[in-house]
């Protein structure tokens, strides 16, 4: 049965804005943003908040906050029209609400789905929130889901608000979970000063626990050696090329066969003086001697007049 709202003008200074029992968003995450202030600024509250009465004067926050802060930030509004559940709605209800509005935004993210279901089984069991709830997520109905999102909250807060911003993928998020504090800390702070991509997240976190293992050692202790912290610090170097001197000395050291024939490799090259559109390539990861030589032209008619004297080369092989 669909709740029973009231519309009511309401003095903002009734709204209980320390109570967060309803709030989806990691406490990073929990003010108005640029965007929101700018638009609220213009035109005022378009989607009106759901409050839930405490009492006779006191209103507790369902959905909207951020909506309500930039009202009173950027109109200084005194009172806002919003929708309010009677005192009797059951909490349940309540956050199946905020839910319920949070998915119609369209980008809902898995801290705030993990949020949800920590908040949600303070009131349902297991099975009762995952019938309910997670096929709205597009998710089967199963704990295991509820188990992978509720993981997530182990995470420190700010890791889990990069998580929530997208800034960390949330795949690598659950590795960092296996490492230890100072580890999981230290990793992240290389993904966050290098803005990786998720895909250089991935190999950096897989880089950096198999060469630890490797050595003995702590995530902390690799990342804190001189080679490392001569490719962070340097301020001339921009971003990527920091980047790929770091995934490049990564490689070298988990492979260092293969780094070596890399090495190897681009001197046999440069002993050779090719030109410089000219490219000479090897097979993948050297498994055969074989190598190719690429020669552009700049037409059809350039290559054929070329082509009779490498034909006549090839013809001594």
């Amino acid at each position: 049965m669909p709740p029973t709202f009231r519309s009511s003008l309401i003095n903002l200074q009734h709204i209980n804005f320390q109570d967060f029992s309803n709030s989806l968003t990691p406490e990073e995450a929990r003010e108005p943003s640029t965007a929101l202030l700018a638009s609220i600024a213009r035109t005022g509250i378009l989607h009106p908040p759901i409050l839930r009465e405490q009492g006779r004067t006191r209103m507790e926050i369902v959905t909207g906050r951020r909506r309500l802060l930039a009202a009173q930030q950027t109109q200084h509004s005194i009172s806002t029209i919003c929708l309010v559940l009677p005192a009797d709605t059951l909490p349940a209800e309540a956050l199946a609400l905020n839910l319920e509005d949070t998915l119609l935004r369209g980008d809902i993210t898995v801290v705030e789905q993990a949020i949800f279901f920590q908040k949600i089984l303070d009131h349902l069991n297991e099975d009762e929130a995952a019938r309910r709830f997670l096929p709205a997520l597009g998710l089967e109905p199963h704990r295991h889901h509820l188990h992978n999102l509720l993981q997530l909250l182990g995470l420190e807060e700010h890791l889990l608000g990069a998580v929530h911003e997208g800034r960390l993928h949330d795949g690598v998020a659950r590795e960092l979970l296996a490492l230890n504090f100072t580890d999981r800390l230290s990793l992240y702070e290389v993904m966050e000063m290098l803005s990786l991509s998720v895909s250089n997240q991935k190999k950096i976190t897989t880089a950096c626990r198999e060469l630890a293992a490797r050595h003995n050692t702590s995530i902390m202790g690799l990342l804190c050696q001189p080679q490392v912290r001569e490719i962070l610090n340097p301020r001339e170097t921009n971003i990527p090329q920091k980047t790929a001197r770091l995934m490049q000395w990564l490689t070298e050291q988990r492979f260092p066969r293969l780094a070596a024939a890399e090495q190897e490799f681009r001197s046999f090259a440069a002993a050779l003086k090719l030109p410089s559109a000219v490219a000479l390539t090897h097979s993948p990861s050297f498994e055969q001697d074989q190598v190719q030589l690429s020669i552009p032209f700049a037409d059809r008619k350039e290559l054929r007049r070329v082509w009779p004297l490498i034909a006549d080369i090839l013809k001594t092989q």
